[in-house]
Formats: structure tokens, C-alpha cells, sequence
């Protein structure tokens, strides 16, 4: 079992708060054909209604692959985990069975393995599920957290899960964009720092938009975008299953905090 690690951080460990709050995100969005999305990771006081506002557009589903962010540096380029998680709201099923075919299959580029330890520590994946909970019925994940691949390696993963999707599968990216300020070492402008974020980031949401992945790892790599090869993934899967994409949002969490100096922005895009 992969016990949950950051409630009370990013979200309320209080079971009864966590369901007000992913209720209050959620809202009453209108269900959709979603094949795929792009949602945060953040604390839910910055991104939580960016997260719900996207997930409540997902039409039931059997099964999320979550492709998260491997925080930590821990384990393979590829980290499958196998066991189930939890949250305040329960247990969520892993889907052995497909994690185990899939992870058969990109083995094979030599580079993919199960990493539980790598799972332990990362929240990327954990902050998505209560909005899961709270807006599917019956659902399971098979959970990977990726880190320091090449857009070739994107490509040919992407096309490894192409061969997997069905209409009851659905593909989850988590991903927060730019990260500014001089707590994340990055300072690429000091003047307009807002209007030079979004100019930023939404130069690496057009090229999503418009489903070039050799562009948005371009792009990604020469800012802060903590879910790149995620990201890039989908990009090049979305191409390949001929999806359509749409930007539900885009905000910082300088919008939030009304803080410029450190801040990240967070981008939500659907696939049908």
C-alpha cells in the first residue's frame, strides 16, 4: 500500500474538509468525451480549482494511467508502481494487470522498472486522486512517475501506450509549467514578471495546442516545467490518436498570492 505523504500540506488530512474542498473544485461541470488531460500538482489553495475544474469534464472511465513527476530522482527514467494508494478518502486500485503489460513492453527501450521507493516520496500523482474519488465511481490507475528523458524517449513511450488506450482508459499528466523566482533558480526576466510568465508558458501551450512534442521539449527544457517529458508524452500520443486539444485555463499562483517573486503558473488542457 502507498500510504498518502502529503495531506495536511497540499490538501486537508481532515476526511470530511478534503470532501468540501474537491466538491467546492469540482463544481458542476458538464461531462465530456476526455480521452487525456493536463492538470497541476500544486497545494489545493493554488491549483485546486484549476484540478477540479478540469477532472469534472472527464466522462466515467475504467482505468487513469497517471504519468506524474519523479520529484525525488529516484528509481528509473520510468517508475512503474504496483501497489495501491491512499488517501483520507480510501484506498485506490492499481491496475496490475494493464501496469504489468504496458511495463512489458517499454522494458524494452531499457530504461523502465518498478520503483516503489520512487512512488514513496512523490505527491505528483497523490494530489490528483480525491478529485478521482469524488467524481468517478468505479475506477482504477496504474501509476508511473517519469524523469531525465529525451524527446526520443517520449516518442517511443508515447507510441508504446498508444497500443493500450481504449474508450475506458483515460491518460492523466500531472504537471505544473514555469517555475519563477530565485527559489527555483530561475530568472529568465525581473520587470513584468506576470505578463513575462504567460508569454512564457503559453509559447509551450501552443505548441501542445497544436501537437508538436519535438517543440514543446524544445520549449519546456529552456524553462522550469516540471512534468516536461509527461507533458511531452501526451503531446506526441495525443498526435499519434489524431485527439483534438483545448486549454480549459491558464493562472499562477501569483494570481492567488498576489506574490510575483516566486510563483508558478498552472495550465489545464483537455484531449478528445
Amino acid at each position: 500500500m502507498r500510504k498518502f505523504i502529503v495531506a495536511g500540506q497540499f490538501y486537508s488530512s481532515d476526511k470530511g474538509e478534503l470532501i468540501d474542498d474537491v466538491r467546492k473544485f469540482l463544481g458542476k461541470e458538464k461531462k465530456e468525451d476526455v480521452k487525456a488531460v493536463i492538470v497541476p500538482h500544486a497545494g489545493y489553495v493554488f491549483s485546486g480549482k484549476l484540478a477540479g475544474k478540469v477532472i469534472g469534464k472527464i466522462k466515467e472511465k475504467k482505468t487513469f494511467i497517471i504519468l506524474g513527476v519523479n520529484h525525488s530522482g529516484l528509481g528509473s527514467r520510468i517508475s512503474f508502481s504496483f501497489e495501491d494508494f491512499s488517501t483520507p478518502l480510501g484506498i485506490v486500485k492499481n491496475n496490475k494487470q494493464l501496469g504489468e503489460k504496458i511495463l512489458s513492453k517499454l522494458r524494452l527501450l531499457g530504461y523502465a522498472n518498478v520503483n516503489e521507493t520512487a512512488h514513496s516520496h512523490e505527491h505528483s500523482i497523490e494530489v490528483i486522486l480525491p478529485f478521482l474519488q469524488l467524481s468517478q465511481k468505479n475506477f482504477d490507475i496504474v501509476p508511473i512517475i517519469l524523469k531525465d528523458m529525451t524527446d526520443v524517449a517520449c516518442e517511443r513511450t508515447a507510441y508504446i501506450l498508444s497500443k493500450f488506450l481504449t474508450g475506458e482508459v483515460c491518460v492523466i499528466v500531472s504537471s505544473d509549467f514555469t517555475h519563477y523566482g530565485t527559489g527555483y533558480g530561475f530568472l529568465p526576466f525581473t520587470y513584468n514578471v506576470r505578463e513575462n510568465l504567460y508569454k512564457l508558458d503559453r509559447g509551450i501551450i501552443d505548441e501542445i495546442l497544436s501537437l508538436n512534442a519535438k517543440k514543446v521539449y524544445e520549449k519546456a527544457r529552456k524553462s522550469t516545467v516540471c512534468g516536461i517529458y509527461g507533458v511531452t508524452v501526451l503531446t506526441e500520443l495525443a498526435r499519434i490518436m489524431k485527439w483534438k486539444s483545448k486549454l480549459v485555463d491558464y493562472y499562477t499562483s501569483g494570481d492567488v498570492s498576489g506574490d510575483f517573486s516566486n510563483c508558478v503558473g498552472y495550465a489545464g488542457i483537455i484531449f478528445q
